[in-house]
């Protein structure tokens, strides 16, 4: 195994992806979901008056873990083949001599780091704007930005593979993924057993605030740091191998889109 070879070629694949993503108008849904709660707030502190301490984890839980996010993972990850496909362009990657997982994985990595600096950015400045209106913020506020910023980034790794897999498997992947949308996004109403089948709980042990779900939640301890982490990173690499294999296997015919 030439492990080496296989490491720059990643990068190789990571780097050329990256500027797609800038240089992509495709992208600039995910630009607006991810930037428009940072204006809002920009205008809120033009008018002033300061918001609840529970108005930012309500906002991070509700639309940026379940929506905003997973949207844009949707978006992003999905078309990393498709949109290719589509463009009849994805022979060009095929006619290189790499493997076809090491193209996969450079792939995935590319749409990682384009979700997280979007989304770690706007998790930030969220989080700022959202304080700095605060008339009495709570300390630690750096601790708790720290767990927010974890939170986005890793939500970004999960469930950019499930998409990534989702992608690959299926020619319309709008029923799929709504389906997964809606299973994560109304987690809290399931059984305790069913909620551990979700990205979202093991997501809650980074959040350094609970919030309230209404009275027909089905309310449940977060598991510890040092359990939800690992499991959430093993699914994403068993989530990667299958993609690989999927796509090693995968015939590319144009024609049939």
């Amino acid at each position: 195994m030439n492990w080496n070879l296989w490491f720059r070629q990643t990068q190789a694949v990571v780097r050329l992806e990256l500027m797609r993503y800038v240089k992509g108008r495709r992208w600039l849904g995910v630009y607006i979901v991810a930037l428009a709660p940072v204006l809002l707030l920009s205008l809120a502190a033009r008018r002033g008056g300061a918001p609840p301490p529970e108005v930012y984890p309500n906002f991070f839980q509700g639309f940026m873990l379940r929506f905003a996010i997973f949207i844009s993972a949707i978006t992003v990850f999905t078309q990393a083949f498709r949109g290719e496909v589509l463009e009849k362009t994805l022979h060009l990657y095929l006619l290189a001599p790499a493997r076809r997982e090491v193209i996969a994985i450079g792939k995935y990595g590319a749409g990682v780091v384009f979700t997280s600096l979007v989304f770690g950015a706007s998790t930030a400045l969220t989080f700022v704007l959202n304080h700095s209106l605060m008339a009495d913020p709570k300390p630690p506020l750096v601790s708790h930005l720290a767990g927010y910023l974890a939170a986005a980034v890793l939500a970004c790794i999960v469930y950019g593979a499930a998409c990534f897999l989702i992608g690959l498997l299926f020619k319309n992947p709008a029923g799929p993924a709504a389906l997964l949308l809606g299973w994560e996004g109304l987690s809290f109403l399931l059984p305790p057993l069913f909620q551990q089948f979700s990205a979202v709980y093991y997501l809650q042990a980074l959040l350094p605030v609970a919030i309230e779900r209404g009275p027909f939640a089905v309310v449940t301890d977060p598991p510890s740091i040092l359990f939800g982490i690992p499991a959430l990173l093993i699914v994403t690499a068993i989530l990667l191998a299958i993609a690989g294999w999927v796509f090693r296997m995968a015939q590319v015919t144009y024609s049939a889109d």
